[in-house]
């Protein structure tokens, strides 16, 4: 079965309806960064700045080709930040919407959430959008709000009403830095377990079982 491009493991089909999100809920829905980073204003004004620079030396032939494309090149260095941030906000915001309407549609038990997914669980969270049983796995949160040059805040709302929520983080994840989820622990007082020998894949959490352990583990504590 599939809820938008996100399947539900097999050992918890039966038992629960769950949200899985990962990079399938924006990959899907054609909002990767990628594609909104060509629509940067930073890389559009590059652009334009290149093809003037070129224009103005086009008497030098393949010289004022060179002298536009070494425009380019520069303006894509110095503004490089700038229009990386610019496709992370845009892909998140709209990854946002993608998982609020799956929310709301498939109306789960729990949200179990992985990476760029867990990013957006938190993100709902903060919102009062989801407030129920939650995994977060690996949560690039922190990481992407500053990739995406926009505030990072910790909290996630207020503790009172809200459902079991537990993060899940290798100790050896050289992708998303353990210190991240510590402090989102840490700041909303989420029950925090680090696991050893894995990778920011968390794979072998699937293939033992104990993802879903986990998962019954959120749910029995609400």
């Amino acid at each position: 079965e599939e809820h938008d491009g996100s399947p539900k493991p097999a050992s918890l089909r039966d038992h629960y309806d769950l949200r899985m999100p990962h990079l399938s809920v924006y990959l899907t829905h054609r909002h990767s960064p990628i594609r909104y980073m060509a629509t940067s204003p930073w890389l559009l004004g590059i652009l334009c700045v290149s093809i003037i620079f070129s224009a103005a030396l086009r008497r030098l032939g393949a010289y004022g080709v060179l002298g536009g494309l070494g425009a380019l090149g520069v303006g894509l260095i110095i503004k490089k930040d700038k229009i990386i941030a610019h496709g992370i906000k845009t892909s998140l915001d709209n990854s946002m919407q993608t998982a609020r309407l799956a929310l709301e549609r498939s109306k789960p038990d729990a949200v179990v959430a992985f990476s760029w997914g867990a990013c957006l669980a938190v993100m709902l969270m903060q919102k009062g959008l989801w407030r129920g049983p939650t995994l977060l796995l690996a949560p690039a949160y922190e990481l992407l709000c500053k990739k995406a040059q926009v505030p990072v805040v910790m909290k996630v709302g207020q503790a009172e009403g809200r459902a079991s929520v537990m993060v899940v983080h290798s100790t050896t994840d050289q992708i998303v830095p353990l210190e991240h989820s510590e402090r989102l622990a840490q700041a909303n007082d989420f029950k925090l377990k680090k696991v050893k020998g894995e990778k920011h894949a968390l794979y072998g959490l699937a293939s033992n079982a104990t993802l879903k352990k986990m998962v019954e583990e959120v749910l029995q504590s609400q």
